[in-house]
């Protein structure tokens, strides 16, 4: 199974700049998680362009899916974290498996 991430309904932060930057980023989180609230604030702050959405509001097979998909992908040693990003640039791809500014910021 593939997952087209465009496909997605994200909401979508600093548009102007997200189209501006030479980065595409996407952001999983749940609305519990304390780690992804301070991360999409971390973004916010420095006018970061991000689409995020929250997994824990998609339907239980999507959310099921998107998961089943991310972990294969991105061949993830542990389960999917949240925040889970991906940074795509110059046809690359970046992860980060959880709250790490210090990798986001050397990847935007």
């Amino acid at each position: 199974m593939d997952i087209n991430l465009e496909s997605l309904n994200w909401v979508i932060e600093n548009k102007e700049k997200l189209e501006e930057q030479n980065v595409t980023i996407y952001y999983f989180s749940l609305t519990t998680c304390p780690h992804c609230k301070k991360g999409i604030k971390w973004l916010l702050e420095r006018k970061v362009g991000f689409k995020w959405l929250y997994l824990d509001k998609l339907p239980l097979a999507m959310k099921n899916s998107l998961k089943k998909w991310i972990q294969a992908k991105y061949d993830l040693p542990t389960r999917m974290g949240t925040p889970f990003v991906i940074f795509r640039k110059n046809q690359k791809e970046f992860i980060s498996n959880g709250y790490d500014p210090s990798y986001w910021a050397s990847k935007i």
